[in-house]
């Protein structure tokens, strides 16, 4: 697993979607979860839901408390972009509406502008992504 950390830290940030689905096979299928890869993951499903179907599909289906703890790593680790202002935004009761899927308007628009800025900053999202990798490159040793 080390080798294709290393590849992931040292590759350009726009060739990053090269090794993501890998890694996120990887660590997805592990049990225990430190908060780092969690938010790896997090801000890996995130980003995809986004390009693929619409952030909203992202929040509709994820774990409220995973996006909790997802939250207070970016805010503590990603001070430096707008990663945690961004993924907040779309952070709400999903779970309330899943009766008929009515969510509220502003929800929606919402996660129109979350998506815009998403498209808008893939590079700064791999290259967080490869923060991560490299501060807890230790991890993997």
């Amino acid at each position: 697993m080390d080798k294709i950390i290393e590849k992931a830290i040292n590759m350009k940030p726009d060739e990053f979607y090269l090794v993501e689905p890998v890694l996120f096979q990887l660590f997805y299928t592990q049990k225990h979860k430190p908060d780092f890869i969690t938010a790896f993951l997090g801000v890996s499903s995130w980003r995809g839901s986004s390009l693929r179907s619409g952030v909203w599909t992202y929040y509709e289906t994820a774990d409220k408390t995973e996006v909790d703890r997802i939250i207070a790593y970016l805010q503590k680790y990603a001070q430096d972009n707008k990663i945690a202002y961004w993924f907040s935004l779309g952070n709400h009761d999903y779970d309330k509406y899943k009766a008929d899927y009515s969510y509220p308007q502003e929800w929606m628009d919402e996660s129109d502008m979350i998506d815009k800025w998403i498209l808008e900053n893939e590079a700064n999202i791999s290259e967080f992504l490869q923060k991560i990798l490299r501060e807890n490159r230790c991890y993997f040793e």
